[in-house]
């Protein structure tokens, strides 16, 4: 009796009871895998002398990739020590191969997903001072897998290798943890709608015409135009001023005469209280422009406080600044060009939104 298969046997049975798989089995769709195998290589009798060698344990590496619950392909090589039976000889066996598996995800054997396999397999006993003996193999598999985590994968089965000269054959029963990588899991479906809840006969309470299970705005004023959902139509209206004030030479003096222009700019910031106006001062090239520069500032805070104290605009609406010379409108050549540059000019722009009535 093979007191080695039979350990090997044992081992894999208490594996089998004493692991829990991950609940439910929720196997990727695709994965890539990388593993370590162990097997005990189980040579049949009446081959010739350096290829009759002692039945031995073989560690493995495995690469492989599911590339879909059904199909999966798998590289191997493994490498160990044995010595020849009737030769006082050691022996190290090579064992390389490619298999293509079929797997079966609907069924499931105490929670292992079984599948079997076929390819082909190149083995290899290099005897010590003696050619290497090669052989080509048909490879045929049956085994399980079982997921231990959602990255780790147990691996066990029995390996049949058919000898395609001789016609020997070999078994190999194996058990190996793999490493998963690359996974892709199937989408979830998507939920099913909800069944569509029956409405009583509808109830316009704002009186616009939508009712109120389809009335995203139910607050909406009496008269106004509304979309299809009960929402107001709202106008939004744009307005543009721009104002000009000259200054006599060297002065911060607003004249009379221009105070009809300020109280436009006033009564436009009253018709939009989200407003703001940018008031900014110039002067003419006379003079250091040092002195120029605090003299357009002072000339711009004078129409600022014109629009405060006569026209009751608040200040947080009013902001200022000057450019001193630095922006000519006409040439300081001539009088009548430094007088077009000694100015304040004030630039609005404000807009509001007005439900449309019907």
């Amino acid at each position: 009796m093979n007191f080695s298969r039979i350990g090997l046997a044992a081992g894999a049975l208490g594996l089998i009871l004493g692991t829990p798989a991950v609940a439910g089995q929720q196997w990727p769709e695709s994965f890539g895998y990388l593993g370590i195998q162990g097997s005990y290589y189980d040579i049949e009798d009446g081959r010739e002398a350096i290829g009759d060698v002692e039945n031995y344990w073989q560690p493995a590496v495995n690469l492989g990739y599911r590339f879909n619950p059904r199909f999966s392909a798998q590289l191997q090589y493994g490498k160990a020590e044995t010595s020849a039976k009737n030769i006082d000889l050691d022996v190290d066996a090579e064992l390389a191969s490619i298999v293509g598996r079929l797997h079966f995800p609907e069924w499931s054997v105490i929670g292992f997903q079984p599948y079997a396999g076929l390819g082909y397999g190149r083995n290899e006993l290099d005897p010590e001072l003696l050619d290497t003996k090669k052989e080509d193999m048909v490879v045929g598999e049956l085994g399980l897998q079982r997921l231990l985590s959602r990255s780790f994968m147990l691996d066990l089965g029995v390996r049949g290798l058919l000898e395609t000269d001789d016609r020997f054959f070999d078994s190999q029963p194996y058990i190996g943890l793999n490493w998963l990588f690359g996974k892709r899991y199937a989408e979830a479906p998507a939920p099913k709608p909800a069944p569509r809840k029956e409405e009583p006969m509808w109830i316009d309470s704002d009186g616009d015409g939508v009712p109120d299970h389809l009335d995203q705005c139910p607050d909406t004023p009496a008269g106004a135009l509304v979309d299809d959902v009960g929402c107001h139509l709202v106008l939004t209206e744009t307005v543009n001023i721009t104002l000009h004030v000259e200054f006599d030479h060297d002065s911060t003096t607003v004249k009379q005469g221009y105070l009809p222009e300020i109280e436009e700019v006033a009564q436009v910031l009253t018709q939009y209280p989200g407003a703001e106006v940018l008031l900014e001062g110039h002067t003419d090239s006379t003079g250091p422009a040092t002195y120029n520069q605090n003299l357009s500032v002072a000339r711009a805070n004078a129409v600022m406080r014109v629009l405060i104290s006569e026209f009751g605009i608040g200040a947080e609406r009013i902001r200022t600044s000057g450019m001193g010379e630095s922006q000519p409108i006409a040439d300081n050549g001539t009088a009548e060009g430094r007088a077009q540059n000694r100015r304040v000019e004030a630039v609005i722009q404000a807009s509001r939104e007005e439900i449309q009535m019907r």
